[in-house]
């Protein structure tokens, strides 16, 4: 609706801004709906806004308003029951809890996985009962295609794929600054490696098992 159309109060006299007549005017009623308030009094809605006029006194409290708001919530809530994480997922299976592992290794190459590096699994690498978020982990023993990690969130001990495990260690924690969509400069691509990246390259070489060519099927 046209702000200049919107209504004067004086005196509980309704009266338009631009047109001096009674509210609603004849600009301003093409976009109203008429309604009745429960107290008899006339009210307009906007066709395509959220405005609406009570013409006439209040009949109801700012407490009024706000508990009519409340149950209006609450019948959305019981309609459409929206519950944390922990109501949507099955519930825990049982892991060995432990004490925080006493050691501490900071990368400082790429390849350079130890027990103590601190770790973030990624969505799908525990068991559906801890949800599917990013958890922060300490890896406890380094294996493939599954590694051990220790859970910070609750002291469990899991096997998850070193794959689906990417270090803790950020750009900012070593010194390198690079904006928001900018990339790493190679010497530091190895901080977003997921950790079975890392163990293939620090990995050694395979040897060339190719058999030997033998001489004697090429002879003359």
């Amino acid at each position: 609706m046209p702000d200049d159309h919107l209504p004067r109060i004086v005196d509980e006299t309704w009266t338009c801004r631009a047109c001096a007549t009674a509210w609603p005017c004849p600009s301003a009623r093409e976009h109203l709906a008429p309604g009745t308030c429960q107290c008899g009094a006339p009210t307009w809605w906007e066709h395509c806004g959220p405005r609406n006029w009570h013409v006439g006194p209040r009949c109801y409290s700012e407490q009024d308003r706000m508990n009519g708001l409340a149950h209006e919530l609450r019948q959305i809530h019981e309609a459409q029951p929206h519950y944390p994480p922990s109501h949507r997922y099955p519930a825990k299976p049982r892991r060995a809890v432990r004490q925080c592992p006493p050691y501490e290794h900071i990368p400082g190459a790429a390849g350079d996985i130890r027990p103590g590096t601190w770790l973030w699994v990624k969505p799908g690498g525990l068991h559906r009962g801890w949800g599917d978020i990013h958890h922060l982990a300490m890896l406890t023993a380094v294996g493939t295609p599954k590694c051990e990690v220790w859970l910070h969130l609750d002291g469990t001990v899991h096997q998850v794929k070193a794959d689906l495990l990417i270090l803790e260690l950020t750009a900012r924690r070593v010194g390198v600054h690079v904006g928001r969509n900018q990339m790493l400069p190679d010497e530091w691509r190895w901080l977003r490696w997921t950790i079975q990246q890392h163990l293939d390259h620090g990995a050694p070489a395979r040897p060339d098992t190719a058999p030997a060519t033998q001489e004697a099927l090429f002879a003359a």
